[in-house]
């Protein structure tokens, strides 16, 4: 099952992986992605506009104002005198409603009760942006300074492409509402201003930062299918790792834990065991005349009958308990903090769960269905012992099991090698 999981997610990501690179060998500047990706893209993008917001328009704020600083003395020699308190009173209206917008901007990235409302934020500061500066500008008398204006609502326009992280077009939209706005509100006010040329500096404007955006964005386009298919190669190197991982520790028939995983866990449970003074009890578990069955069967149906055990054996256990495949037909299982009852007891669930199997063998020599023969042993942490010399001992009592008739469960006890089989009735 584990490994059909595998096979899966391999072939899943492979097919991911191919439809990437396809879009990179096929990506022009004006293509879009399928929906689904598109979707991705635009989504990745916005949060990663949002966060370069939160992490650098404190700083740009800061920047801001002290350029503000500088530069307000200048005006007195840019600002025609007649009109000099007018337009002072007008550009200073303009500096603080550009710092109050990027302080709003600021806070729609970082708050997370504004953070889902950062992209609609995020247009209506511009369009409020726009408009205000450039009614504004239109209002100033100083041409100098009404020129130096609208060169700050172009930087407006093609900073709203690049920095919001809004899909060119909706920036598009809102760049030419927000022209058609201002134009209506100045029109509105009896404002003099030449319609002509007014409405090609804003329009221009918005039309060259759909442009700078589209090439940029269709290099981030690039890069987001080059991230992809980098993080499904390493999910697909990462599956591989597993599998690898998974075979080497499990037996490829049974899929349960293989001879070089119980190595591993017996030192484990050992060293616990004598750690804690705990108990730990081994069970060896052969499957009774199992060379006949295969020449009577045929080896096609002993691997069925070995997959079948070892699974019965797994569902016997506790969640607690180790279970692998020793070789052959023989199998251990490991029962921490578990005595000599204990051990007993699953063992007799073991035995019976096989038993219900009822799997026909007709040249078993004590049964016609399928029998296994138990060993028990069980060590105590206090006594002083290599775990070679008590699995010696666990096998010592599989080899008294089969000794004594097989079908059987035998207890092999440490302290002596004095112990009566245990026969199910």
């Amino acid at each position: 099952m584990l490994a059909m999981e595998y096979k899966y997610n391999l072939a899943k990501l492979q097919d991911q992986k191919e439809k990437v690179e396809e879009l990179i060998a096929g990506q022009k500047l004006s293509r879009v992605f399928p929906q689904p990706l598109e979707d991705e893209f635009w989504t990745k993008n916005l949060e990663r506009a949002r966060k370069h917001t939160d992490q650098y328009v404190w700083a740009g704020l800061l920047i801001y104002f002290i350029g503000i600083l500088i530069l307000i003395p200048t005006d007195y020699w840019i600002i025609d005198k007649q009109y000099f308190v007018h337009d002072f009173v007008l550009s200073l209206i303009g500096i603080i409603n550009g710092g109050i917008s990027l302080f709003v901007f600021y806070l729609f990235s970082s708050l997370e009760r504004l953070k889902p409302f950062f992209q609609p934020a995020s247009l209506v500061l511009i369009f409020w942006a726009l408009v205000s500066i450039s009614c504004l500008t239109m209002s100033i008398q100083t041409a100098a300074l009404q020129h130096q204006s609208m060169a700050i609502v172009t930087i407006i326009y093609v900073l709203g492409y690049i920095l919001t992280g809004v899909k060119p077009i909706q920036m598009m939209i809102t760049g030419v509402l927000a022209a058609g706005t201002t134009i209506i509100c100045l029109t509105l006010v009896g404002a003099n201003f030449n319609l002509l040329v007014f409405g090609r500096i804003l329009l221009g404007s918005c039309l060259l930062g759909f442009v700078i955006s589209h090439m940029i964005f269709a290099r981030e386009r690039m890069i987001f299918l080059y991230s992809m298919r980098a993080r499904i190669s390493e999910q697909i190197h990462r599956i591989h790792n597993t599998e690898l991982l998974h075979l080497s520790q499990h037996d490829e028939l049974t899929k349960i834990s293989n001879r070089r995983t119980f190595d591993e866990m017996l030192e484990i449970y050992f060293s616990t065991a004598q750690r804690q003074e705990s108990s730990l009890a081994i069970l060896f578990i052969d499957v009774d005349f199992f060379k006949n069955y295969n020449d009577f069967y045929g080896h096609q149906k002993g691997d069925n009958v070995i997959s079948t055990i070892a699974k019965t054996i797994k569902n016997a256990i506790r969640h607690m308990d180790f279970v692998a495949r020793y070789g052959g037909e023989e199998f251990v299982v490991l029962l921490p903090e578990t005595d000599a009852h204990g051990a007993y007891a699953v063992s007799t669930n073991i035995f019976k769960a096989i038993e219900r199997l009822e799997i026909p063998h007709e040249k078993s020599l004590v049964s016609k269905q399928i029998t296994v023969s138990l060993g028990i042993t069980v060590y105590r942490g206090e006594q002083a012992m290599t775990k070679d010399e008590l699995l010696g001992i666990a096998d010592q009592a599989l080899y008294r099991a089969k000794q004594l008739g097989r079908n059987q469960i035998y207890y092999q006890s440490i302290a002596s090698a004095n112990s009566k089989p245990l026969h199910i009735s």
